[in-house]
């Protein structure tokens, strides 16, 4: 075998682990479910595929969707992969009449359940417990 049949070899090989190692390494896991929560008759879950994160209310005992909002949406920059820039919803709590939703990135929201309005906000103490 030459030395050049022995390079080449060895320039692939090493091209090859390096487009592998780039691609296992864009690769995120998929997130954590989020446990939806209840209050008077009516679940509220989270729903997304990454680029937008909706909050979904249906009916506790039918299961039947009542109503859906946008809580966000992940502007995704087409020069880099794009899993690695989706943002999930990672916790929900129901106080004062509202739902209060953080993400991955430490976002936090509120819902107005009358009105149906989303509004950022800080997180506080509400979710460091």
């Amino acid at each position: 075998m030459s030395v050049y049949s022995l390079r080449l070899r060895f320039a692939i090989s090493c091209g090859t682990l390096a487009f592998l190692a780039v691609s296992a390494a864009a690769k995120r896991v998929n997130p954590k479910p989020v446990a939806p929560v209840i209050s008077d008759g009516i679940r509220y879950s989270a729903s997304g595929d990454g680029r937008d994160q909706y909050i979904v209310a249906a009916d506790a005992s039918s299961g039947i969707e009542m109503w859906k909002v946008k809580v966000f949406h992940n502007n995704i920059k087409f020069w880099v992969e794009e899993d690695v820039q989706w943002v999930f919803i990672t916790n929900l709590k129901f106080s004062n009449n509202s739902l209060f939703v953080r993400d991955e990135k430490a976002r936090c929201y509120s819902i107005d359940l009358k009105r149906k309005h989303v509004k950022k906000q800080q997180c506080g103490a509400l979710f460091s417990q």
